[in-house]
């Protein structure tokens, strides 16, 4: 097999390197990066084999691992649907709460069943905690005044 100087792996990493801002995609980035790692490595190793084993193992090692990176730096939590976008908004009880029974609390404008491990009276703010079916399970809102 014929030997590839380090200049030509070093300009062709370069080059390489250059044409990611012409075609984004953060991919051809890291054959440029191996190229140019490559182009290093092949000033103390003549065998081309080896030359040509490095850049292809370092090229698809970067791109695997940035891809991987990259989907979890990006990767967002879905956003709730339904009911459960109620947690942790707050509202005032309409019909009492008196454990075990439900009482009813009006939260974004709607009236919705609720439940809490404690009794809130009528007129009281509270906050859902969580959605259970079609109830709210609910706890007293903290005073902003109180301690």
């Amino acid at each position: 097999m014929f030997e590839l100087k380090p200049a030509v792996w070093i300009i062709a990493g370069l080059v390489l390197a250059a044409l990611e801002m012409v075609v984004p995609g953060f991919v051809i980035i890291w054959f440029g990066v191996a190229g140019v790692i490559t182009g290093i490595l092949s000033i103390f190793v003549h065998n081309s084999y080896i030359q040509f084993g490095v850049f292809v193992v370092l090229s698809g090692f970067m791109v695997v691992f940035s891809q991987r990176i990259a989907r979890r730096i990006t990767h967002r939590e879905p956003e709730q649907v339904g009911a459960n976008r109620m947690v942790g908004v707050t509202g005032i009880v309409v019909r009492p709460i008196v454990p075990p029974e439900l009482g009813r609390v009006k939260v974004n404008g709607d009236e919705w069943r609720a439940s809490a491990t404690r009794e809130i009276p009528a007129g009281g703010s509270v906050r859902v905690v969580a959605v259970a079916g079609t109830r709210l399970i609910v706890e007293a809102a903290k005073e902003e005044g109180s301690h």
